[in-house]
Parts: structure tokens; C-alpha cells; sequence
């Protein structure tokens, strides 16, 4: 299985984080991209006898200076190509993508969120990492209430829908579910220049909702006031957030990995995790 699937769509939707200086190796693979699941298995035509004389030209064919490398682009094309025929000579990724295997009842349950319930199989078939995005479309901002309105209510079902199969299924304490944005909104209607009915952008204070991964589940950590203004007490920041995330996947935050030339680089920051989800 692939160790990173983003489900975030096509164009300006498809947006989702990158590998940075991890290589080309460690990006997304994304099913609803160009091809997608075309590629996910062998052609007809070609037998796994003939694939293996085609992996061995490839070999024969690949005498690059991989030392002139800089940037890690011949690594991470190896490692993909490794990966792809790995997944091709096997059933087990394409069937993980196939919605059809799973009872009509399910799918009911999640309703139109058919990404959620994607992510759930993935998960299930041994994906660590899914990244689901609905893009632009929520940045609302004179008309926030009526389109909250309307996208709410579907949000609201597929969270549901997915945090309580992975309980059924007992994947509750294995998979953590984040729910998080880029920033949060102002707390008072009107602040934004010509949108008196809407509400901007708000880098001092925004929210993150996890479930599962064996965190401590039920609690509200964090205080931004009565007003929702700014943090009260010590501030929980996005660094917070994904070193508590690396805790979930056995991941020491305080790592080091190397940059294109060579450079250690943190992995975090501020490597703390949020000790009352521990």
C-alpha cells in the first residue's frame, strides 16, 4: 500500500502538504489525478514473467550518476518505481479504492462524503496517512452563515459517519481523525473592509478536533475567553498539533533529517506534544 494517499480532487482543490526536503519519494500518491487507479494494475497484455524482463531493461538502462543528485529526484524515482511494481502485481491497493466492495448499508451512512468512507478502507488496508481536502470552497466570508448552512449539515454526517465505523471496527485506538483549517474566523460580524455581514480571517486563535489514536478522548483543551478574541493561558500552536500527531505514529519529534545538501534539519520546531491528549 502506498504510505501517503491524498483524496483532495483535481486543480486548485488537489492542494496538499508536500514531502519538503524529505524527496520526491515521500509525496502523495492521489487516485483522482490524471490516470489515477488506471495505472493501479497490469495491462492485459503483459504477463508477470514480462514484467520482470521489463524491471530488469529498466535496470540495465539505468546507469545515471546518481551522485549528482542534489536535490534527491533520482532517489525518489527509483523508490517510485520500486513501489509501482509492487502495487501493480498485487490486487490489494485497487481493491482498497473500490467502493463497490462495501454493503449499501455503509455507504448510507456516510451519504455524498465518499472520500471519507475512501479513507476509512485505506486506513483498514494499511495506509498510515490520508489527507482529505475540500479546498477553496470553504473561504466564505460575507456570505459565511448561509453557506455554513448548507455545508455543515454533510460535514457534520461524514465525521460522524467515519469516527464511529473505525469504533465498531476497533480502529478507534490505532487511527486518529483530524479535523483542522489554516486559520480561525474573526469573532465579530463585520470586520472585514466592504463585507459588513461577513467575517475574515483570524490568525490569533483557531481550533483543531481529534478523535481516536489512543488519545484521551472527551475534553476540551485550550481557552480563548468568553469572546473566542485570543488564547488565555499557554497558547497550543500547529507545531503542537503534528508533534502530538508523530506521538500516535511512533515518530520521535525531536529527529533530525537531512536537507539536499546535507544540513540536519528539525523535524519540529517545538517537538512538545499536548500532554493532557497523552
Amino acid at each position: 500500500m502506498p504510505p501517503y494517499v491524498s483524496l483532495a480532487g483535481e486543480g486548485a482543490a488537489a492542494d496538499h502538504p508536500g514531502p519538503g526536503y524529505l524527496g520526491v519519494a515521500h509525496r502523495a500518491f492521489n487516485p483522482r489525478q490524471k490516470v489515477g487507479l488506471d495505472n493501479l494494475s497490469l495491462h492485459q497484455d503483459i504477463s508477470l514473467d514480462r514484467l520482470a524482463d521489463r524491471k530488469g531493461l529498466l535496470r540495465s538502462f539505468d546507469t545515471l550518476r546518481k551522485d549528482l543528485d542534489s536535490k534527491g529526484e533520482l532517489q525518489g524515482v527509483d523508490a517510485f518505481t520500486t513501489q509501482a511494481f509492487e502495487m501493480i502485481t498485487s490486487p490489494r491497493t485497487r481493491d482498497a479504492f473500490d467502493l463497490s466492495k462495501e454493503p449499501k448499508e455503509t455507504r448510507a451512512k456516510y451519504g455524498q462524503a465518499t472520500n471519507f468512507l475512501l479513507a476509512r478502507r485505506l486506513v483498514e488496508a494499511g495506509v498510515p496517512m490520508v489527507y482529505l481536502s475540500d479546498g477553496p470552497d470553504w473561504d466564505d466570508h460575507d456570505k459565511i452563515f448561509p453557506a455554513l448552512r448548507r455545508k455543515l449539515p454533510p460535514l457534520d454526517q461524514s465525521i460522524h459517519a467515519l469516527i464511529t465505523d473505525l469504533a465498531e471496527r476497533g480502529l478507534d485506538r490505532h487511527v486518529t481523525v483530524l479535523l483542522w483549517g489554516e486559520m480561525g474566523r474573526s469573532p465579530r460580524i463585520g470586520t472585514e473592509t466592504g463585507r459588513p455581514s461577513g467575517r475574515d480571517h483570524w490568525a490569533q486563535a483557531s481550533f483543531a478536533l481529534l478523535s481516536g489514536g489512543g488519545l484521551r478522548m472527551g475534553q476540551t483543551v485550550g481557552d480563548t475567553g468568553s469572546r473566542a478574541e485570543r488564547i488565555a493561558g499557554a497558547p497550543f500552536t500547529p507545531q503542537n498539533v503534528l508533534a502530538t500527531l508523530y506521538h500516535v505514529l511512533g515518530i520521535d519529534p525531536t529527529i533530525t533529517f537531512p536537507d539536499f545538501s546535507g544540513r540536519p534539519m528539525s523535524l519540529l520546531d517545538d517537538p512538545r506534544p499536548i500532554e493532557p491528549l497523552l
